[in-house]
């Protein structure tokens, strides 16, 4: 018996190395050159003290930006019940159009920017249930404005919704396949991503919904347990991105790529409460260069990087334009 488990073991074993050969020498089905976006947060460069239309314009114009992910925040956009407000929304989606830009923009209660769950606060103390109707009035609202409009590419639908992260509630994936059911009746001319983390998931739940897949990439991250920066450079190597995004190809159907590629420190506070040193141990531009060609040897198509507002507020309230410069480069 026991070298029966044993040769079951080795030939387990042998079976996932094949597998992971065979995947890896498959003829690539990526770009040999990543294109770059943006994830914009109009709140987040709010929270920032800097304006967020100048924000928003200068990645327009100075960058040069093309490729957007934006968000319909429920908060934002139905302030109060049933009284919808796309102001905000429509300068943003207006502004892409009139650049030639194209946007990701997400929808759903769950949305990038803490606390990822954007409610408002005439939502509270309904139960879970009459949430989740509200929510699929809000996508259908959303939807309806946006389903024509030129600068749409596709539809993010909730940010990594099969990840707990943030003030949410649990995962709840009868839901989600009821959110995209509704989205996919509004607008069947736009594909829907649906995205998940890039080192804590397999991918391949996730991407049983939705036509594409979104990846998060974060190697500079904080641990609140031990109160240390921690690297991740050797424990999730850049083929193994492209392995997965391949198997996800293979059993899903889904393309893959780079939904929140990390470009802003991360650390026990937020980073206007660091020091410049906590900064940079985060996050150097030595470090910028390295996360772009880390994501660049995964050889997936595309690459958001998260942080656009961090590089504006480093160059316009602390007089530190080098982010900003080194990121116009890549655009």
């Amino acid at each position: 018996m026991h070298y029966t488990g044993l040769i079951g073991g080795i030939a387990i074993a042998a079976g996932t190395l094949l597998l992971v050969v065979v995947v890896l020498a498959m003829p690539s089905p990526f770009a040999a050159k990543q294109v770059y976006g943006v994830t914009f947060s109009a709140p987040q460069a709010e929270g920032l003290g800097l304006d967020w239309r100048q924000t928003y314009e200068a990645i327009l114009n100075d960058l040069g930006v093309r490729r957007l992910r934006l968000s319909a925040y429920w908060d934002q956009v139905e302030p109060e019940e049933g009284q919808f407000d796309f102001e905000q929304l429509d300068y943003q989606m207006d502004a892409a159009a009139a650049h030639s830009a194209k946007v990701i923009l997400g929808i759903g209660r769950k949305l990038p920017r803490w606390p990822e769950c954007h409610e408002p606060a005439w939502v509270q103390g309904r139960s879970q249930e009459e949430k989740q109707e509200l929510v699929l009035n809000l996508i259908e609202q959303v939807a309806k404005r946006y389903r024509e409009h030129p600068a749409l590419r596709m539809w993010q639908l909730e940010n990594e919704p099969l990840l707990d992260f943030g003030e949410c509630p649990p995962e709840d994936r009868v839901f989600l396949a009821r959110e995209e059911a509704l989205l996919k009746s509004l607008d069947r001319s736009h594909p829907i991503m649906i995205t998940d983390s890039g080192e804590l998931n397999s991918w391949i739940p996730a991407a049983g919904y939705g036509d594409v897949l979104g990846t998060t990439m974060y190697r500079t991250v904080f641990s609140s347990r031990t109160q240390k920066l921690f690297r991740y450079d050797y424990l999730f190597p850049s083929w193994l991105y492209r392995l997965k995004a391949r198997l996800v190809k293979v059993i899903r159907g889904n393309e893959v790529l780079i939904s929140e590629l990390q470009g802003e420190p991360w650390g026990a506070a937020p980073f206007t409460e660091m020091s410049v040193a906590q900064r940079r141990a985060s996050l150097s531009l030595e470090r910028f260069d390295q996360l772009q060609r880390f994501a660049a040897r995964t050889q997936l198509p595309e690459a958001y990087w998260w942080g656009v507002e961090y590089w504006y507020w480093e160059r316009e309230v602390n007089g530190e334009p080098r982010f900003w410069e080194a990121a116009r480069e890549l655009f």
